[in-house]
């Protein structure tokens, strides 16, 4: 059996006017995207609330040290585990603490007067400090904590690494005018 020019151009048309398989298709086509967005939305979903915990935990450090009048290195260890329990379930390997009482003095200049980290580095006793205008007056002191974290999502890994959140927190203390720090 032998195909002419016009055989084959003939099943072609009938081809091309048959409309099985066409939302089979278009879903096929459609399929990754969907996909892509639903994944798009749920790693969105997870760094706001990784940046919605963090916004918690830097405020309950301040909140927390804010509170004390004599802070020593027990309370600043459940402090930071504290920190930590509100990061669940995201890992606390990428997140920063770092909390310092921050003194104005007579001519109300700002220094650190303590500092302490959790896997960070704390500010050195003595070095100025600077504060938003108006947040202190002479003689005050104000409890400052800052707080970041490294959100990496599973996907977001391979293609763009992580996206950092920093949070800054600034809490007169409650109890006395500075807090103090003991070892």
């Amino acid at each position: 059996m032998s195909l002419s020019f016009a055989d084959i151009h003939e099943f072609g048309r009938k081809l091309l006017r048959r409309n099985d398989g066409t939302s089979s298709v278009e879903f096929a086509l459609l399929l990754p995207l969907m996909i892509s967005i639903y994944f798009g939305a749920v790693e969105i979903s997870n760094a706001l609330i990784a940046d919605r915990k963090l916004n918690k935990t830097g405020s309950a450090v301040a909140d927390l040290v804010a509170q004390a009048v004599l802070v020593d290195d027990n309370l600043m260890d459940d402090i930071f585990d504290a920190s930590t329990t509100i990061m669940e379930p995201f890992g606390s390997a990428s997140l920063t603490v770092v909390v310092a009482s921050v003194v104005a003095d007579d001519e109300n200049v700002t220094t650190v007067d303590w500092s302490d980290a959790y896997n960070g580095t704390a500010y050195a006793p003595g070095s100025p400090f600077t504060l938003p205008p108006g947040l202190t007056t002479a003689g005050s002191s104000v409890i400052v904590a800052e707080a970041t974290y490294t959100y990496t999502s599973p996907i977001g890994e391979y293609l763009t690494g992580g996206i950092t959140f920093t949070n800054k927190y600034f809490l007169r203390p409650r109890r006395t005018s500075a807090v103090g720090r003991t070892s």
